[in-house]
């Protein structure tokens, strides 16, 4: 490589010699009506020397004399002595010597120097002829035609006497190539090659033998291979006799284990992981720091050559433009585009080696041996947006895989050190996780201990660790803590600033800098550090508020060696015991084994009351925390609001205490899970981001055809047509772009904040622009959160029949009243009951009061009225989806016996009560009372034999509830909250979908999806249930009760909006059916509630939902919170601030903050798209009809006039269209997410062919102009590669003003569109930049020459030219005018017509 650079800059060199001159038409040769443009006077012309061979030869008016005491020299001058110096600068041997000297001129002499001419008829396309005509005839040569020759094309000889030193461009200068900062730049690189190969061939070497120790260990089990080149050890998983959990523990433990290949599926964050482990060695470190310092050095030495181009270089060097490179300014561009492009490659070869580069200057190991172990995981991206590619978008795609897998981007490297604990045993950390080294089945693993799933065996453990255990677990597991590291604000950047684009950036910015444009690369600059800062600031912030969240410790009571003892948190392992106290902060997953705990879980799950934990029950019931288990289990990252101890129990573990099993510690626990998917997410992939692909193809094709236009019409100027290159490439992907898109969803995010809506993850915000589907809970949801009590029907034991219905409670069966009253989980919290809201209410209903020293579980006192007297909760089965009911025992104080209280839904209590004390029309009433929009509970009670309570203990759960006789019905209104209809409104007007997923009952539902709008007015329902999922459905038309064989003909049937008159409904077990059948993708978007859904069952009606459209989920928490995760965009109706339960948590606890989120989204991605589309045309105005006409007539905008561009303009534009806000209502269509889709192709085409047009036609108009023709910029006459002299002219003044006008409109034009946005008239901060930007702008054009148009070059002349103009002496200082007219300034009228 360093070879070839003496002759590429020698090639570039040569070529820069030639000029610029336009193509297609003779410069100022004719008017704007066809005829020859008047000859104009061009004064103080240079002439060429006159060459002779015999001075005797030159005109008599030239002939030498000088005084007697001097000679005549080949320099043309009269010198006391003709010295070899003198005589080397002869001006007729063009600054050429030896063999590059041609042989004819080697006698050539001057004549005396011809005095400068006037030239009373110039011809500017015959310039160089009429130059030598003039200068003729002040030599008295009479026919020169043929006596006269020209330099290197008629030499003297034959009738020519004389030759015009017209002389070629001077050779350029070159290197000897043993300067010393070649010889410097020989020896750095070189050394470094050699270093490099040195260490290629030790690697080699020293680590044959960790390969042939790996080939060995898996040459004797089948199929045994090395995963990937450079593996030290084998997959783990394909070995034979390895037992995963053969290692007998204290309470048994389970190893997720990970070697070099698949890891165990119970740890989700390292599928298909493997490891690669690693030694240090001093000369792979010596060869990192090498190439670290040579690559500084390069950046520096880069630097030294921008120095130099302006002078800059200190000692002898100082304010000599050039000097490295002998003076010549071509010769510095060359090497300056070579020495930039071989820097560009090594940033970019880094750039990709980055994930390599340190590992392999390391020594392959086994992991167990190594000091560092590299973890391999795949990337899988999440789509956001499936939709079907066309042929290019596919092949585009399969490129850009292939490319990500040659260039291991589709891959994560985590490079770990291996650390020691105190007993010796390695470990590292991943992913805030430890992983541990067993010796036994040489596998790393993060450790989980089994404690037991049955209640009994969770509450054998009750007694606590002893401190050796606890000392050989905290060794495994590592300490409770999750260390969320946030860099600091230098390391934040250097984070951010190691991405391609900045790479990108700061390579084509350095071309900026060097190359005269420096004030334009500062504004580019500052506009790349504010996009970086924006985004380092949002990103730390986040990372913070996640530290706040994530990291906590304090100080608990904890029992070891049977002893109470005060621990930090941090040091709790599983199997601890703890006491859980009031307004302690949960840092572990614990099962409570004994007394009551009120768990504030806002932060975790959205659930905005408090929710009630009750212990263990003393039996062999499996523990399961998705089910009955969760409301036993207390999570991290919950807060204890109250505790209760239970002294007096028949079922449950008795102590003062109350007392907590911690499970799970770190990230094993649910918050740790949680935490540990936010810090290290797999990436999304938006449409977006697929077409970008095809956008940066389209782009770089683009670059290549400005690339061929320059070179095309430069004519072989390759330094300026690489330069010019450059910029047009830089160009068309703005700078300005990533900003654009972050500073959108900043005012986006900083929007929602003040609606009470949080994000803590700002991406999202884009995705939330797209949502099709909404999925809503019913219950606190749509409805208000607390049911409103309607009434009550209770069964005549005698007749078995209902009696009528009465909304007094206290009116109703003893029996009935007790069961109200006893049979919920509510607790009283300092005045405030606590626990699920239909229980509240049903307590509220009774009027009793709960006791606050209850003897056993709960003391119930009734109201005064009934006489009813205390009741004791002596057994309590909490309420489990599954089985969808609870049931009580309790004790009659006043009758001393035992009764049992079931409750639960109307179904399941028909099913487990005896059948002649169910009504012969149950099923009726209850429907009934459903379609009402009534949420119905059903009650059943027995009395059990005996009085002891010591005894309920011995009875199982369904021992109790068998043979119960039911009592009655308990019936509450399900109220909507105020604004549900209006904002389901406002979603079906935006054409979002909503759909309702509820476990209440589907009549239920149905009646509150019609009251809300859901389902339209006159809409038939047809209801699908099944009793088991392995029944099939039974189709019943909720309005006529009539079944339905045959649903298609009637989902068939459309209405005049073209939508189907027919909704359905399903019930849990029939929505199981139909995901078995595969039925549910056919008829999912029919159904429009699904009822009777557990949490799971939640999880999977979004997660179909998510396979056709962007879906969203809106809930309350609490049973939601899976499916609020599982959502591209989950919303979390709850009051804490921050909940890391879902993107977006809102304490508006309505669903018209869906419609508020929506709104905002929309909007942010509208803006966003603006942007883009406003940069996009940015880049195609510059790279566009601009440069093709800087190219054509070798012009440029001023130096002024581009950071007005760059700097004010596309920045201010930029920074005000984000300020647009959100249209007042969601529009029936949602914005594009498509950069290539017809919509942004016909904006951004629209705009630029526009563009072009007027382009166009303003240089067609100028060409009609009489006061320009013959008045035109010469090409031929200016410096191609100093761009900052080209903008004294017409041309230039027509581009100027056409593009500024262009620029400024680009960003108005896209603020239009008030479908998403507000109108864009309400954009203030817009429209008074824009409208300040136009009055400037136009006050260039149409104000007579001033100091402002005279600031950018335009309009404007030198003084005596706007003197001559008649416009009087400018007061202000004004730099001569490259240009021989001597002004730009644009005849009055003509202002007006441009």
């Amino acid at each position: 490589m360093f070879g070839l650079l003496p002759r590429v800059v020698a090639v570039l060199a040569l070529l820069v010699t030639v000029s610029a001159f336009q193509l297609w038409h003779d410069v100022n040769r004719y008017d704007a009506h066809g005829n020859e443009c008047l000859y104009r006077e061009k004064s103080d012309v240079v002439c060429s020397r006159l060459c002779v061979t015999d001075l005797s030869s030159c005109p008599t008016s030239l002939q030498p004399s000088c005084p007697d005491n001097q000679s005549f020299c080949a320099d043309g001058e009269c010198h006391d002595e003709c010295t070899d110096d003198i005589q080397a600068q002869n001006p007729c041997h063009c600054s050429r010597s030896g063999s590059k000297l041609p042989s004819e001129a080697q006698n050539l002499v001057p004549c005396l120097t011809i005095p400068n001419v006037t030239i009373q008829q110039f011809h500017a396309w015959n310039s160089e002829e009429d130059i030598r005509i003039a200068c003729g005839a002040e030599a008295n040569i009479t026919d020169q035609s043929k006596t006269v020759g020209v330099w290197d094309k008629n030499w003297i000889g034959g009738d020519i006497e004389a030759v015009w030193a017209e002389c070629p461009a001077a050779p350029t200068p070159n290197y000897k190539y043993n300067e010393s900062y070649w010889i410097a730049t020989y020896a750095v690189n070189g050394a470094l090659a050699l270093l490099i190969l040195v260490w290629s061939v030790y690697k080699g070497f020293a680590e044959q033998s960790v390969r042939a120790a790996t080939l060995n260990k898996t040459s004797g089990a089948d199929n045994k291979h090395l995963d990937s080149p450079g593996s030290a050890v084998y997959d783990q998983n394909r070995d034979k006799g390895y037992n995963l959990s053969e290692k007998p523990l204290v309470g048994g433990v389970t190893k997720t284990p990970l070697e070099n290949g698949s890891v165990d599926s119970t740890d989700p964050a390292m599928p298909n992981s493997c490891l690669h482990g690693y030694r240090n060695k001093l000369l792979g470190t010596a060869c990192i720091w090498a190439i670290t310092l040579v690559t500084l050095l390069w950046i520096c030495f880069l630097g030294v050559w921008t120095a130099d181009y302006y002078g800059s270089l200190p000692g002898k060097y100082s304010g000599k433009l050039y000097s490295l490179a002998y003076g010549s300014d071509n010769l510095e561009l060359a090497t300056f585009l070579i020495l930039w492009g071989i820097s560009f490659i090594i940033l970019i070869v880094l750039y990709v080696l980055k994930p390599h580069l340190r590992n392999y200057f390391r020594l392959l190991a086994l992991p167990s041996k190594g000091k560092y172990v590299c973890v391999v995981r795949p990337l899988h991206e999440v789509k956001v947006i499936e939709e079907n590619t066309n042929w290019l978008q596919h092949y585009i795609n399969v490129f850009t895989g292939w490319l990500q897998v040659s260039l291991s981007r589709d891959k994560e490297y985590t490079t770990c050190p291996i650390e020691k604990t105190s007993e010796g045993r390695i470990y590292f950390t991943y992913q805030c996780t430890r992983y541990v080294f067993d010796e036994q089945t040489q596998q790393y693993a993060p450790y989980e201990f089994d404690l037991g799933t049955s209640h009994r065996r969770l509450i054998q453990q009750a007694d606590g660790l002893s401190g050796a255990e606890v000392a050989y677990r905290l060794e495994l597991v590592g300490p409770n803590f999750i260390e969320v590291k946030v860099p600091s604000i230098p390391a934040a950047f250097a984070r951010e600033f190691v991405s391609f684009f900045y790479l990108y950036q700061l390579i084509f910015l350095w071309a900026f800098y060097f190359y005269a444009y420096w004030q334009v690369g500062l504004v580019d600059t500052g506009v790349i550090l504010l996009s970086a800062t924006i985004k380092v600031v949002l990103r730390v912030q986040s990372e913070r508020r996640l530290k706040q969240m994530a990291e906590q410790e304090e100080t608990t009571p904890v029992k070891r060696d049977g002893e109470w003892l005060n621990v930090s948190t941090r040091d709790l392992v599983p199997g601890d015991v703890i006491e859980v106290t009031t307004g302690a902060h949960m840092s572990c997953d614990c099962v409570l084994l004994s007394g009551n705990a009120i768990m504030n879980e806002s932060s975790l799950t959205g659930e905005p009351l408090p929710i009630r934990k009750f212990p263990v029950r003393i039996d062999d019931s499996h523990y399961n925390v998705a089910e009955a288990g969760k409301m036993s289990t207390l999570f991290a990252g919950t807060v204890v609001s109250q505790v209760q101890p239970v002294t007096k129990s028949t079922d449950s573990l008795e102590s003062d205490r109350v007392l907590a099993l911690v499970r799970f510690t770190g990230t094993m626990s649910d918050k740790g899970q949680l935490v540990r998917r936010i810090l290290f997410p797999n990436p999304i992939s938006f449409i977006f981001n697929e077409q970008m692909r095809i956008v940066v193809c389209i782009l770089v094709l683009y670059s290549i055809f400005v690339m061929a236009m320059a070179a095309y019409l430069y004519q072989g100027n390759a330094v300026a047509v690489v330069f010019y290159g450059i910029f047009a490439i830089s160009q068309l992907l703005s700078p300005l772009l990533p900003a654009a898109l972050v500073i959108g969803q900043s005012v986006a995010a900083t929007r929602l904040r003040k609606k009470k809506i949080y994000c803590v993850d700002p991406q999202r915000i884009m995705t939330a622009g797209k949502v099709q589907v909404l999925c809503a809970d019913k219950t606190g949801t749509l409805t208000r959160d607390n049911l409103e009590h309607y009434g009550g029907r209770c069964i005549d034991p005698a007749t078995g029949k209902f009696v009528e219905f009465t909304s007094d409670l206290l009116a109703t069966d003893r029996l009935f009243q007790q069961a109200v009253a006893s049979c919920h989980a509510v607790a009283d919290l300092n005045g405030q009951l606590i626990g699920n809201p239909v229980d509240i209410e049903q307590f509220r209903a009774s009027k009793a009061t709960i006791d606050p020293q209850p003897e056993y579980l709960d003391a119930i006192q009734t109201a005064p009225d009934t006489n009813l007297g205390k009741i004791h909760v002596v057994r309590r089965f909490q309420f489990v989806h599954a089985r969808a009911s609870m049931s009580v025992v309790i004790l009659d104080e006043s009758t001393g016996k035992l009764h049992v209280f079931v409750k639960g839904s109307f179904e399941r209590l028909k099913a487990i009560s005896s059948a002649r004390s169910v009504p012969a029309d149950y099923d009726e009433a209850c429907a009934d009372l459903a379609r009402e929009g009534c949420y119905v509970l059903a009650f059943a009670h027995k009395t059990l034999d005996t009085a002891d309570p010591a005894r309920v203990g011995e009875f199982t759960q369904d021992e109790l509830e068998s043979g119960c006789d039911m009592l009655g019905l308990l019936v509450f209104k399900n109220m909507l909250k105020s604004d549900t209809a209006q904002a389901i409104a406002e979603l079906k007007h935006g054409s979002t979908r909503t759909v309702m997923i509820t476990g209440d009952t589907a009549l239920t539902g149905i009646v509150i999806a019609r009251q809300c709008g859901m389902i339209p007015e006159n809409t038939r329902v047809l209801l699908g249930e099944c009793k088991t999922p392995a029944d099939e459905i039974q189709w019943v038309d909720v309005d006529t009760r009539e079944p339905v064989a045959d649903i298609q003909p009637h989902l068939a049937e459309l209405g005049s909006d073209g939508f189907s008159t027919t909704e359905l409904a399903v019930g849990g077990a029939a929505f199981e059916r139909l995901c078995a059948t595969g039925e549910i993708d056919m008829l999912l978007f029919n159904i429009r509630v699904f009822a009777r859904m557990k949490p799971t069952h939640k999880v999977e009606c979004v997660e179909h939902h998510m396979k056709y459209a962007v879906t969203a989920m809106c809930g309350d928490g609490g049973n939601d919170s899976l499916a609020l995760r599982a959502a591209h965009v989950g919303i979390a109706l709850s009051d804490a601030e921050a909940s890391i339960v879902s993107p977006f948590s809102a304490s508006n606890r309505s669903v018209m903050s869906c419609v508020e989120l929506l709104r905002q989204s929309r909007a942010g991605l509208a803006t966003s798209f603006a942007n883009f589309t406003a940069l996009i045309c940015y880049g195609q105005v510059m790279s566009g009809m601009l440069k093709m006409a800087s190219f054509y007539f070798s012009i440029s905008l001023t130096e002024n006039l581009w950071m007005l561009i760059d700097g004010a303009i596309a920045t201010g534009m930029m920074l005000t269209i984000s300020l647009s806000g959100p249209a007042e209502r969601l529009a029936p269509s949602r914005p594009t997410s498509r950069i290539l889709g017809p919509q942004m192709l016909a904006s951004v085409g629209g705009i630029v062919l526009m563009n072009w047009l007027f382009s166009a036609m303003s240089y067609v108009w100028l060409f009609r102009q009489d006061w320009f023709r013959c008045n035109e910029h010469s090409a031929a006459e200016s410096e191609a590669t100093k761009w900052w002299l080209q903008g004294d002219n017409y041309e230039s003044s027509i581009m100027s003003f056409v593009s500024t006008f262009q620029f400024i409109n680009n960003g108005f034009v896209v603020n239009y569109g008030y479908l998403h946005r507000a109108k864009w008239y309400k954009n203030y901060a817009l429209l008074t930049v824009w409208a300040f930007l136009m009055a400037f702008v136009s006050y260039m054009l149409l104000a007579d020459p001033n100091q402002v148009g005279c600031a950018f070059r335009l309009n404007c002349g030198t003084s005596s030219a706007l003197e001559g103009l008649g416009y009087g002496t400018p007061t202000w200082k004004i730099e001569p005018y490259n240009s021989p007219l001597g002004h730009n300034v644009i005849p009055q009228a003509s202002r007006y017509k441009l």
